[in-house]
């Protein structure tokens, strides 16, 4: 090695290196509870939180948390999502104490379940009923039961890229060796039994004509077609033609069609997908948003499948079950945030798509004029920057790199953070002034990383 390189490879990294320093300066608290908490606690939250600095949060406004050291960041976390009108709004704390004053866990039903339900069934022409549980991966895993039960059949098809939670049945993906137009699953992590993959759950491939071919070829054995309508892996709103023609086969087989809305119901439109692209399936699953800010899973859809919960019309019954099922608290944080954007709705989905679009239009202009490899893909307020200058057809376009680690630690040291997935939000909240400034701290990290010699 000349001098000349070295001194190069020394150099490389340099400016990532005082960033860190900056923020471990700054974070002295967070670093203590860290230590604090690595001896007794096997995993924080979840995987997906892995940030390229550790913070923890004691406070959140608006757009904005506040790190137990009093750091102020520009949030696009938005609680992965569900904040759709920003952090700790008010009428949904004034509703939350409130219902505390009265008592926040029962076990029998209050009032505030039909209520709640009922806002969602007008929300959808496709739902008839609807099923309340505690996170997005109950929600899908009783949808996934309910439809095996009335149909009569047992596989589940997913799409590749797609994410549908935590449980066995939905940690499975697309094996990356096998045909993007014939995909084989595998399981996603240990622990899962390999036969869930390979006898009870079939892959499809995503915005590819072939998956409605193999809908036809397996529609004997299939109970449901499960889908993403804007994959969280691959944020983008022309699925328009694929759902369509998704709706159409399903109809044509009798296999049942689910919309996996947890992300995207009342984000991408009060009425969600379903609104947006004028389908409807016939299950739907929703959370995050619908719960306002509370844990929450939504099972939805015709009365035909829904009967699954209770029995009626002589349905066969699944079990269905949860000590904190219909929750007061969330129940009445869902009524106040599902009123209050019903009643706003045609103010705020058009600004989320409008600044949603102007951050992706500015980033994606910066990239490409600057000759940076990277692309920022949007569905609305919906955001993920793809460290690729490549068409992106699918997940498996995607891939991880160092240079996109060590943006998101200059992206902290600009004060704005987004999660460990990299899957970005935007709320009401960000008004004109903070996009602007969202805008300036991903140009400046690009410009952070040209300097620092990773592009």
């Amino acid at each position: 090695m000349n001098l000349k390189t070295e001194k190069k490879e020394q150099e490389i990294g340099k400016k990532s290196q005082a960033v860190r320093t900056k923020l471990i300066n700054r974070t002295t608290k967070s670093g203590e509870m860290a230590r604090r908490g690595h001896p007794s606690l096997a995993m924080e939250v979840v995987q997906t939180v892995d940030m390229p600095h550790q913070l923890y949060i004691d406070k959140a406004e608006g757009p904005y948390l506040t790190d137990l050291d009093g750091n102020q960041y520009i949030d696009l976390t938005c609680g992965f999502g569900p904040n759709v009108v920003g952090n700790r709004f008010e009428p949904v704390e004034k509703a939350l104490a409130s219902q505390i004053k009265k008592g926040w866990h029962y076990g029998i039903p209050g009032a505030e379940q039909a209520q709640l339900a009922e806002l969602i069934k007008e929300s959808s022409s496709a739902v008839d009923e609807v099923m309340f549980c505690n996170s997005g991966s109950e929600a899908t895993m009783f949808a996934f039961r309910a439809a095996r039960a009335v149909s009569g059949k047992r596989v589940i098809a997913l799409f590749d890229g797609s994410y549908h939670g935590i449980h066995d049945y939905a940690l499975v993906k697309a094996d990356h060796r096998s045909d993007r137009s014939e995909p084989s699953s595998v399981t996603l992590g240990a622990g899962i039994p390999e036969e869930i993959s390979k006898d009870l759950m079939m892959m499809l491939p995503n915005r590819d004509e072939n998956a409605y071919e193999l809908i036809r070829k397996h529609k004997d054995d299939l109970a449901l077609v499960v889908i993403e309508p804007v994959q969280s892996s691959n944020p983008r709103l022309d699925n328009q033609e694929f759902l369509q023609g998704l709706r159409d086969v399903c109809t044509e087989c009798g296999v049942l069609l689910m919309f996996d809305e947890v992300i995207t119901g009342f984000r991408i439109e009060y009425g969600g997908c379903q609104q947006y692209y004028n389908i409807n399936p016939d299950l739907v699953t929703y959370g995050k948003a619908v719960g306002g800010g509370m844990p929450i899973g939504v099972v939805a859809g015709s009365k035909r499948v829904m009967n699954a919960f209770s029995g009626a019309d002589d349905s066969p019954v699944i079990f269905a079950g949860g000590t904190f099922n219909g929750h007061p608290l969330t129940m009445v944080a869902g009524i106040t945030i599902l009123k209050h954007l019903k009643e706003n709705q045609e103010e705020i989905y058009p600004y989320l798509h409008e600044q949603g679009n102007r951050i992706a239009n500015e980033i994606n202009e910066f990239c490409s004029s600057n000759n940076i490899a990277a692309q920022m893909m949007n569905a609305g307020s919906m955001m993920h920057l793809i460290f690729s200058g490549d068409t992106i057809d699918s997940a498996r376009d995607i891939g991880r790199s160092k240079i996109e680690k060590e943006f998101y630690l200059h992206l902290l040291g600009h004060n704005v953070i987004v999660p460990g997935i990299h899957l970005a939000f935007i709320s009401f909240a960000h008004k004109p002034d903070i996009v602007d400034k969202v805008i300036d701290a991903f140009k400046k990290s690009f410009e952070d990383l040209r300097e620092d010699g990773y592009i």
